[in-house]
C-alpha cells in the first residue's frame, strides 16, 4: 500500500465513522510516519498472520492488515474517543476488545499482569508508541507479549527517543524534556475516561529497549532509529530549517532519530539453561 492509498483508504473509514472533521485528524497529522514506521517493518506485505494491535487509536493499520488476509485483534485501553471505530471493527471481523494495562500490569500481584489472551495465540504482535505512557515497571507486560505470540512470532516496538536531537538540544538549554509539569494539575481530574492516557512518563534509548527485550527471553532482531516527521498543511521556513539539520544529523548519527523501532522473536526453541 503506497502513502497516498493508505490515506484514501483511511479516509474512507473515517467517513463511515463519521470522524472526518475531528478525531481523524490524528492520522491526518501522522499518516506519513505511520506509513514509514509500517514500511519500515515491512507490515505492507504482511499476509495470513493472527495479528494482534495494541493501542493502534486512529492509524487504521488494523483494517488494512485485515484486508491483506491477516486474522486481527485490537486491544485498546477503554476511553470514550476510540468508540467510533468499533462498529466498524466488528464489520469488518476484527475482534475488539479494551483492557486497562495500568490496572493489570501496574498491580502489585504479577499474577494480574496479564493479557486478555491465550498462551502461544500470535504471530505478530505490533506495539506503536505506546510504551511511553506506562507508569509502571514494563517488565510483565514484556513478558506477557512473550507469552501470548507463538514460538517464532515476532513483535514490532516503537517509542520515543529520549536521545534524539532535540531533546539533546533541549536539555542543553537546561529545558525540561519530558511532559510539562503544568499538565499534571490540568488533567489530574480528567473526567472522559477514569484515567488520562495521554503523558509520556518513561520514554527509552534503543540499548535499553533492546535490554529490557532480551532479558524476557527475546531474540531482537532488528533494532533501528527511525527519523519520521508529522504533517503540517503549510510548514514554516524555519521549521523546514530545522528538518534539514535534523535530517543531516540523523545521517551522521543515527542515534539522533526521534523513534526507537525494534523488531523481537520469541525463540521456537526454549533457551537451555
Amino acid at each position: 500500500m503506497t502513502l497516498s492509498e493508505y490515506k484514501i483508504f483511511a479516509d474512507g473509514l473515517a467517513a463511515r465513522a463519521g470522524v472526518e472533521n475531528g478525531l481523524h485528524g490524528y492520522f491526518l497529522m501522522h499518516r506519513g510516519r505511520l506509513w514509514q514506521t509500517a514500511e519500515h517493518f515491512d507490515l505492507w506485505n504482511l499476509r495470513g498472520k493472527k495479528v494482534l494491535e495494541i493501542g493502534p487509536f486512529f492509524s487504521y493499520l488494523p483494517f488494512a492488515l485485515k484486508e491483506q488476509g491477516n486474522d486481527v485483534c485490537v486491544v485498546e485501553g477503554d476511553d470514550p474517543a476510540v468508540y467510533p471505530l468499533k462498529p466498524l471493527y466488528e464489520q469488518a471481523g476484527i475482534n475488539f476488545t479494551t483492557c486497562d494495562l495500568f490496572e493489570n500490569f501496574g498491580a502489585p500481584d504479577p499474577e494480574k499482569h496479564r493479557l486478555p489472551f491465550a498462551d502461544n495465540q500470535f504471530d505478530v504482535i505490533s506495539c506503536w508508541e505506546t510504551m511511553e505512557h506506562f507508569n509502571f515497571n514494563p517488565v510483565g507486560f514484556l513478558r506477557d507479549l512473550r507469552r501470548i505470540l507463538k514460538p517464532g512470532g515476532r513483535v514490532f516496538l516503537t517509542v520515543p527517543n529520549m536521545a534524539e536531537l532535540e531533546n539533546r538540544i533541549w536539555l542543553l538549554c537546561g529545558k525540561s524534556v519530558g511532559a510539562p509539569v503544568e499538565n499534571y494539575n490540568l488533567y489530574y481530574n480528567y473526567s472522559t475516561a477514569g484515567r488520562f492516557l495521554g503523558f509520556h512518563w518513561r520514554e527509552y534509548v534503543l540499548p535499553e529497549m533492546v535490554y529490557l527485550l532480551r532479558t524476557q527471553g527475546f531474540f531482537v532482531v532488528s533494532p533501528a532509529h527511525l527519523l519520521t516527521f508529522q504533517n503540517y498543511p503549510h510548514l514554516p521556513l524555519a521549521k523546514k530549517i530545522r528538518r534539514l539539520g535534523a535530517k543531516i544529523c540523523f545521517a551522521a548519527i543515527p542515534s539522533t532519530g526521534n523513534v526507537c523501532a525494534l523488531v523481537a522473536e520469541k525463540p521456537a526453541v526454549p533457551a537451555t539453561q
